[in-house]
């Protein structure tokens, strides 16, 4: 599998090597998407307070995140990436500094449900230990914000797969909804945290988790 998983990489190596320099912007953004395939990025860290059958209780300490939100526009839902997006722009130097910022994980989006057409989305990016401090501002018309989460504790459980729309992901929260009913547990499914590791090009072994926050 490991062989199989770097041949593209060599590929596009050859490639860049061949082709004009008009074209080699292009081939430098492939080697680096699929260079991402293989590099670890800081994660949020957290402790383990307990395990079940099936899920495990977590504890994140109070951390800085940068955040997104949108509750007037019924098609993030479908199409995450309008949130992604702005997001990435203030790692990637579009904040009061022209700072960039490495990549972390997990990528969260809090789901909460009101009604049926009352919903609202907040996509956040960890902000890794050297920017815990003091992180750069975003640019106002972005409509990105810090945030500073309290601790928080969730129950979750690891998927693999792709889960890129709203329906993929309440499927998910009934499936674990119904694990952790089987250990005695009721949650919240107006509530939650929809969490992704990975990139779109990483085709194994991806992450994906809902997190049902656990109330004091």
């Amino acid at each position: 599998m490991r062989c199989l998983a770097a041949a593209p990489a060599l590929l596009l190596l050859l490639l860049a090597l061949t082709v004009c320099p008009a074209q080699a912007g292009f081939f430098d953004d492939m080697i680096n998407q699929v260079r991402s395939l293989f590099q670890s990025y800081e994660e949020a860290p957290y402790v383990v307070a307990g395990t079940g059958n099936g899920y495990q209780e977590r504890v994140y300490p109070r951390s800085k995140w940068v955040c997104k939100s949108v509750s007037d526009n019924p098609r993030v839902g479908e199409d995450l990436s309008l949130l992604f997006w702005p997001l990435f722009n203030y790692i990637n130097g579009q904040n009061d500094r022209n700072e960039k910022i490495p990549m972390t994980v997990p990528v969260s989006t809090k789901f909460t449900i009101r009604s049926a057409t009352d919903k609202t989305y907040e996509m956040c990016f960890f902000l890794g230990e050297q920017q815990q401090q003091n992180p750069p501002e975003p640019v106002p018309s972005s409509g990105v914000f810090l945030q500073d989460r309290s601790e928080l504790r969730v129950l979750t459980r690891t998927v693999g797969g792709y889960m890129t729309a709203e329906e993929d992901w309440m499927r998910e929260a009934g499936e674990l909804a119904a694990v952790l009913e089987e250990n005695g547990i009721t949650v919240n499914l107006s509530k939650m945290y929809w969490v992704g590791y990975d990139s779109p090009m990483k085709f194994w072994g991806r992450r994906n988790e809902i997190w049902f926050p656990v109330e004091n």
